[in-house]
């Protein structure tokens, strides 16, 4: 009889049973893949996801292996912005949810999840939790209420639990399992496409969006570099038709300069696609079960937040589970979890995250706020800060704040060329420029 199970071992599932089995629970973590394997992942992590693998004792190992940088360029439609997110907002918001600020640093790092996630197990393996590799949850054993009180695998085995966390991923088969329905989904969203490349000499993490396009490079591990470009999910199928062509296409549409580069680097792997990125939410728990990371809910990639975001549900859903199995009863326990992940912030950041995912062109009024904050590291450091979920989205964009940045420029906003023609180039970039012909897409 196990404290807990946890289904799904890697970001979520094994950070959960490591602050579980830390908090004297006897835990079982089962997955059906083998370590060390690949997922399909954008793999970046900012600096609150890197302070949670500090916290979880990781970090040296992942640093020994993979590049880290403390700034990142944020470029939309040309206007360059260079920062990073403050350490004083890193400590108020770890404070805020889980009390203490140990472990904070201001780094970033991209890491490939075949070695991220092994890492990840090891670890938790080390701290005390039981691993199965290679183990696929059949069904979910229920007692006659209802209640979620073990699994049984496809070989058979059955195993009991007080607690079974789902930790699956998007396609969760707990969640499934119990009927657990998605709620409040978005479904316009992002496809993307990304690869590796050897020969780019890039130190920190670049972020770019032109018209409808966003593309990002990043190093990482192998000495390599991956560059990512995205879209509006209504171009996926054109693109789709050329993956290697388009994705040239793509990154000269949005920067010369970076299209020029990967041009001349090599790459080392096939290119990685996803086109379904629409966002949903799912009820966080239930009589036996609870769900983090992918399982209980999902954002676009576009602000390369899951990982981050499922190292602090795993911390969190962890405290919850602790207290409920010591004695509290559920909805108590779990009350604390729920005002954190569905609070007003949390929704607003939602909110946030889904309108950016639908690639609408940047209006003048908001190219203009990045021009604005040119020559105000504060300012473009807290909107880093803003736009990766560490301060409230409702405090930068609030209209008072918008004026007070316009007020206190210290350069003049129509200083860029993005500005000439403007209203020409917006309503050219809602074309399609991957767009095929009737005679292309019949053939």
């Amino acid at each position: 009889m196990y404290d807990a199970i946890v289904v799904g071992g890697r970001c979520a599932g094994a950070a959960v049973g490591t602050h579980l089995v830390r908090r004297g629970l006897r835990v079982l973590v089962v997955d059906r893949a083998r370590f060390p394997s690949d997922v399909l992942s954008t793999h970046f992590v900012w600096p609150h996801g890197v302070s949670y693998l500090n916290r979880l004792g990781v970090l040296d190992e992942v640093l020994a292996v993979t590049p880290s940088h403390e700034q990142v360029n944020v470029v939309n439609e040309g206007v360059a912005l260079r920062g990073g997110v403050p350490e004083e907002l890193l400590r108020n918001q770890f404070r805020a949810l889980h009390g203490d600020d140990d472990g904070i640093t201001t780094q970033y790092l991209s890491v490939r999840r075949h070695i991220l996630d092994k890492i990840l197990i090891d670890n938790a393996v080390r701290a005390g939790v039981e691993f199965r590799e290679g183990c696929t949850v059949k069904e979910l054993v229920t007692d006659p209420d209802g209640t979620v009180v073990g699994i049984t695998d496809r070989d058979g085995n059955t195993e009991r639990a007080r607690v079974v966390v789902g930790a699956d991923g998007r396609n969760s088969f707990v969640a499934r399992a119990l009927g657990v329905a998605k709620f409040d989904e978005r479904p316009r969203c992002t496809f993307a496409y990304w690869s590796y490349f050897d020969g780019i000499p890039v130190g920190e993490a670049q972020i770019h969006r032109r018209g409808r396009l966003g593309m990002a490079v990043a190093p990482t591990n192998h000495g390599q570099t991956m560059v990512l470009t995205w879209g509006p999910s209504e171009w996926a199928a054109d693109f789709r038709a050329d993956v290697e062509g388009n994705f040239h296409r793509a990154l000269r549409l949005v920067s010369d300069e970076v299209a020029d580069t990967v041009a001349a680097a090599t790459r080392q792997e096939r290119f990685y696609g996803t086109l379904d990125q629409a966002a949903y939410l799912r009820e966080l728990h239930g009589p036996g079960w609870v769900l983090v990371g992918d399982a209980e809910s999902f954002k676009d990639q576009c602000t390369a937040l899951g990982i981050t975001h499922a190292f602090r549900d795993a911390e969190l859903a962890a405290e919850a589970i602790a207290a409920w199995l010591g004695g509290v009863d559920r909805e108590t326990a779990m009350a604390g979890y729920a005002a954190k992940r569905r609070g007003q912030n949390a929704a607003a950041y939602y909110d946030y995250v889904c309108t950016l995912a639908e690639m609408k062109p940047l209006r003048h009024d908001e190219v203009q706020l990045f021009s604005i904050l040119r020559g105000n590291q504060g300012e473009i450091d807290r909107f880093i800060a803003t736009h990766v979920d560490v301060a409230p989205v409702s405090e930068f964009f609030d209209p008072s704040n918008v004026f007070l940045l316009n007020d206190t420029a210290r350069e003049t906003s129509d200083r860029h060329a993005v500005f000439d023609d403007f209203e020409a180039t917006y309503l050219a970039s809602h074309t399609n420029p991957f767009a095929r012909t009737e005679a292309e897409a019949a053939r």
